[in-house]
């Protein structure tokens, strides 16, 4: 290996100083509004977490991809002829994908074994309040954030509390995470200069989509949109290569807005609480209806307010008071929805 040139090499000093400002973020204030809103359109939020993450796990692969190019045993054992190393970006794509499926399976399964709905939005309310449901799930940020949580700042949610329902199928996304950043590496050392650069984004911003979020985070959708494209293209651009990535998304954006839409209730919540123990002053929420099911509290909420405002309030209604909830979602709460008021009309003979 020819140190001299890693030690000249651009990327590999930009990927060292992508680290050193991912450190004095973590340790400071300094530079975190200005970075993390800098980032907010590629990480779907300015997350001081999900930046840290980024700059870190970016800035180690362009330390890394110049110490491969220099490596001569590397070299030697990489130095094929033709576009062989595209074949690691199509195993590294299929693995996130099956991957970010399973973590749905295993949203499934916690609901299942609850006796919910799958369209639900999953609140645990023990140690740290952190949600998960089919279209941003954290199962596997909570696997993240158990490991993390020695060395992060307290304000940083690692969503840890989920951790419990999810095991062991969570604990999957580790050899996965870890076997993809190898394929990942290897191959985009092998490809151009300027596919290299956009695969190291897509890479990072992928495995961080997987983390926080899933299948249909911004950033996983982003990443493997990205990857998909440098897959089907080969090294030769060619606007007719477009097509396939665009098939592929578009198949997953449908079924996510099929999801989305289809499980969506938009007249009535129903919020099922796991274990309650205290009485909860629930009149700022409109309940209709109350029914006691064993471990389980079932309440239907009549209400105009968007999901993230009832949760909000059931975070400070709840936390401490019981194991976990679960709460039917409305996609139309977020849109100027012209059929809600008659929907509620019909069923109620009233307007809220």
């Amino acid at each position: 290996m020819d140190f001299r040139k890693l030690i000249k090499d651009k990327s590999a000093i930009f990927g060292v100083l992508l680290i050193v400002i991912a450190a004095f973020i973590l340790m400071t204030d300094f530079l975190d509004s200005f970075v993390t809103s800098l980032l907010w359109p590629l990480l779907e939020g300015s997350s001081e977490g999900k930046t840290v993450m980024f700059l870190t796990l970016l800035g180690s692969v362009f330390i890394i991809i110049p110490i491969l190019q220099n490596s001569d045993r590397f070299n030697a054992k990489f130095n094929k002829s033709g576009n062989y190393y595209f074949k690691y970006i199509a195993y590294l794509i299929v693995i996130m994908f099956i991957c970010a499926l399973f973590g749905l399976f295993i949203e499934i399964l916690i609901r299942n074994s609850y006796g919910v709905s799958y369209f639900t939005i999953l609140t645990s309310m023990k140690d740290t309040t952190s949600t998960t449901s089919p279209m941003h799930s954290h199962l596997y940020k909570s696997v993240l954030g158990y490991v993390a949580s020695a060395f992060v700042p307290s304000h940083i949610n690692t969503a840890t509390s989920i951790l419990r329902y999810s095991l062991p199928y969570s604990l999957v996304v580790i050899p996965v995470v870890v076997i993809s950043y190898i394929l990942g590496v290897v191959a985009i050392s092998k490809i151009g200069r300027f596919s290299r650069y956009i695969a190291s984004v897509a890479l990072i911003v992928m495995i961080i989509g997987l983390f926080d979020g899933g299948i249909y985070s911004q950033p996983f959708l982003i990443g493997i949109f990205a990857m998909l494209i440098i897959y089907f293209m080969g090294g030769n651009f060619n606007y007719v290569k477009f097509i396939n990535p665009v098939v592929i998304m578009g198949f997953i954006l449908l079924l996510g807005v099929i999801i989305e839409v289809g499980g969506s209730d938009p007249v009535d919540h129903t919020l099922t609480v796991i274990n309650q123990t205290q009485d909860v002053d629930m009149s700022g929420l409109n309940v209709t209806c109350v029914i006691h099911d064993g471990d389980k509290t079932i309440y239907t909420i009549n209400s105009t307010k968007s999901d993230k405002e009832i949760i909000q309030e059931v975070f400070k209604l709840y936390e401490g008071k019981c194991d976990l909830t679960f709460m039917t979602w409305d996609f139309y709460s977020y849109l100027e929805n012209p059929t809600m008021k008659q929907r509620q009309i019909q069923k109620y003979g009233y307007e809220l």
